[in-house]
């Protein structure tokens, strides 16, 4: 890994797959800058890391990545704490699904679509200048499986993860060459604190059975070893791609 010394800003860095990401590119070496909403989780994502004694140093910022004064003003303390920014992990997002497209209330789909899609614009508008002042960086993106085949009751988070998609494409189109890779990851189920406040017990189990082929869910810690992967050195022809980290989904969700 050639990540020792970098600057590395992540998304949802309280819960989950965020806070694995975050944990995983500390122990990696970089300072990680972690936004969430959730002040009190990042303050004991913070104190299970330490204070960079085991690798890089972790540093809460309490943010709405869905508000794009909100989203400068982290980016900005970011700058200010890691002095430039080489890695941006995207992976805030949320689902409610148990509605069609006409059940949708459009103030719901307007939520569904911030918090998942434009926060990643968002995030990505105020830290591309930033690394081109560096000298380029690595962004990595969070889909999801529902945005690549879709999802049963859930429109506007299929809609907007398979922006996600889109977005990254066009962004690796339009910024690679200034040496900004951008890639995607695509999760399939995963025991994140979001399935288990989204789904009942039996349909976790549902989901772990026959859903993926290694018939279990996926672990946020798996997650994030693509992730950082992508942001890393050692993936540095990986560009504009979308790698699906799913056990084999065997079938549509």
């Amino acid at each position: 890994m050639s990540l020792d010394g970098k600057v590395a800003v992540v998304s949802a860095a309280g819960a989950g797959i965020g806070a694995a990401t975050a944990a995983l590119l500390a122990r990696s070496g970089c300072t990680v800058v972690g936004v969430d909403l959730d002040g009190d989780a990042l303050d004991e994502q913070r104190r299970a890391l330490g204070d960079g004694d085991r690798g890089g140093a972790f540093h809460p910022v309490v943010a709405d990545v869905s508000d794009a004064e909100s989203v400068q003003a982290a980016i900005d303390e970011a700058v200010r704490l890691g002095g430039r920014i080489d890695v941006l992990a995207n992976i805030a997002g949320g689902s409610r699904p148990g509605q069609d497209m006409v059940e949708l209330d459009p103030a719901e789909w307007d939520r569904l679509v911030q918090v998942n899609l434009t926060s990643v614009f968002l995030m990505c508008r105020a830290v591309i200048p930033v690394m081109r002042t560096g000298g380029g960086g690595s962004i990595v993106n969070v889909s999801s499986g529902a945005g690549l085949r879709g999802m049963h009751r859930n429109p506007a988070y299929v809609a907007a993860k398979a922006g996600v998609v889109a977005l990254t494409r066009a962004m690796a189109l339009d910024h690679g060459p200034e040496g900004i890779r951008t890639n995607c990851v695509a999760p399939g189920p995963v025991a994140t604190p979001l399935m288990r406040r989204n789904r009942t017990p039996q349909q976790i189990e549902m989901l772990a059975r026959d859903v993926s082929v290694l018939g279990r869910l996926g672990e946020p810690e798996e997650l994030a070893e693509v992730i950082v992967w992508l942001a890393d050195d050692a993936s540095s022809y990986v560009l504009g791609q979308t790698i699906e980290v799913d056990g084999g989904v065997a079938s549509v969700v």
